[in-house]
C-alpha cells in the first residue's frame, strides 16, 4: 500500500510540474518561499430563531470537501473552526484547513451552514511557491521529497463516540507525507462510513461551519 501511495504521489508530482512549466529546476519550484495565498475573512453568522439539523437524515443540501487557507493576515479567523485563538504565524506560515462534510444549509434571519464530517489541519512552515495547496496529494508528494514541511492534525465535526475516537490518527510525528496522506485518507473514509443515524458507538450532533464565499 504505501509503495503505492509513493508510486502515485510521484507520478502526480511528475505531471504537476511538467504543467507548470518542466522539470523542478524551474522557477519557484527549487526555492524556499511561501505559496500565495487569498486572504479572506471567515465568519459565522449568529443564528438565532432556527430548526437546527439535529440527525444525519437532516443534511440534505449534500456533501462536499471544502478549503480554507489561513495566514498572518486573517489568523483570527482560526478560532472559528476550532483551532487555537490567539495563535501566531510567521510570514512563511500557512494553516490549510479542509472540511470533508454532510451538511445542511438553512435560512434564518441569516443563511446558516451545519453540518458533521472530518477536518483537517495542514500547517506549512515551508513550500515553494508553485506548490497547490488545494491538492493534497501533491502536497505529500512535495513534503516525501523535501520541497515543503507540513505537520497535520485531525478532528471531527459533529461526529464523536467510541468508534470515532478509535479511528483518529495518532502518529508521534504528524508529518503529512504518503505515511500521513495514508493515514488521514484511511480517517476520512472509515469515519464518513459511519455517518448515520442510530449507530452503536457514534454521537451525532451537527454543529455550525463557516459559509464559504
Amino acid at each position: 500500500m504505501q509503495k503505492l501511495l509513493v508510486l502515485l504521489c510521484s507520478i502526480f508530482l511528475f505531471v504537476s510540474c511538467d504543467k507548470m512549466g518542466g522539470g523542478t529546476n524551474n522557477s519557484g519550484s527549487g526555492e524556499e518561499g511561501v505559496a500565495e495565498v487569498q486572504t479572506k475573512e471567515y465568519k459565522l453568522p449568529e443564528v438565532k430563531k432556527c430548526n437546527k439539523p439535529k440527525t444525519v437524515r437532516d443534511l440534505s443540501s449534500g456533501m462536499q470537501k471544502l478549503f480554507y487557507q489561513v495566514n498572518s493576515d486573517n489568523v483570527a479567523s482560526l478560532s472559528l473552526f476550532g483551532g487555537a485563538a490567539g495563535l501566531k504565524l510567521g510570514k512563511k506560515e500557512i494553516i490549510v484547513i479542509v472540511d470533508f462534510t454532510q451538511f445542511k444549509d438553512i435560512n434564518c434571519e441569516e443563511k446558516a451552514r451545519y453540518g458533521v464530517g472530518v477536518r483537517l489541519f495542514l500547517k506549512i512552515k515551508k513550500s515553494f511557491k508553485g506548490l497547490d495547496l488545494n491538492n493534497l496529494p501533491h502536497l505529500a508528494a512535495n513534503v516525501q521529497l523535501g520541497k515543503a514541511s507540513v505537520e497535520y492534525r485531525i478532528q471531527t465535526l459533529g461526529i464523536t463516540g467510541d468508534k470515532i475516537n478509535a479511528l483518529i490518527p495518532r502518529s508521534a510525528t504528524n508529518n503529512f507525507d504518503v505515511d500521513g496522506y495514508a493515514n488521514v485518507v484511511n480517517a476520512v473514509d472509515e469515519i464518513q462510513a459511519l455517518i448515520k443515524d442510530g449507530v452503536e458507538g457514534v454521537v451525532i450532533d451537527p454543529q455550525q461551519m463557516p459559509l464559504p464565499e
